[in-house]
């Protein structure tokens, strides 16, 4: 067993303070990985491309997902002139500019005739946004609940709700509303 005494011979010294050095190094090297770590995890904000926009609203549909990540808006409060996210990032020019071409692919159904667009959350409702009726076309939507024939109001797009059949009003244009509609 050999017993090292402090002497003025430094090459015990030496050792210790290269332990020292090596310890302090991995220490330091430890403590700024964990707050880089940590800054990934809490506090730096993602790349734009890491995360989706798409949400679902409180109602089913697709939405907009605010800079919080829990705020989810209706797809169609995008753009709109009205600040609904709480940062404003729901009107940024980012995503206004040069719409559609700037919104979240998700948010939005390009019409078949490819000219118009509308938001994911107008599909179905019964309004004809495309000018086509592609929007109310689409296999997702339900099946005609009213009448169905050739409208003579575009906007119909090949139905027209029961409430106006017997109307005294032309909305078919063979007069099937006014004539046969049940």
């Amino acid at each position: 067993m050999t017993i090292v005494y402090w002497s003025s011979d430094c090459s015990c010294c030496f050792r210790r303070k290269c332990f020292c050095i090596t310890v302090i190094v991995l220490l330091t090297l430890g403590a700024i990985s964990g707050f880089i770590t940590l800054g990934v995890i809490f506090g730096i904000p993602q790349n734009e491309n890491e995360y989706t926009r798409e949400c679902k609203t409180s109602s089913g549909t697709t939405g907009f997902l605010c800079d919080d990540r829990t705020t989810c808006i209706a797809a169609s409060s995008l753009c709109d002139g009205q600040v609904n996210c709480a940062n404003g990032e729901d009107e940024a020019k980012r995503y206004c500019r040069n719409l559609p071409n700037n919104l979240p692919e998700g948010l939005l159904f390009r019409c078949s005739n490819r000219r118009m667009w509308t938001y994911i959350d107008r599909l179905c409702d019964g309004k004809n946004d495309c000018g086509d009726c592609s929007d109310e076309q689409v296999p997702r939507c339900p099946p005609c609940l009213g009448w169905r024939c050739n409208t003579v109001f575009f906007a119909d797009c090949g139905c027209i709700p029961k409430t106006r059949c017997f109307d005294n009003v032309q909305d078919c244009t063979d007069w099937s509303d006014e004539l046969h509609c049940r």
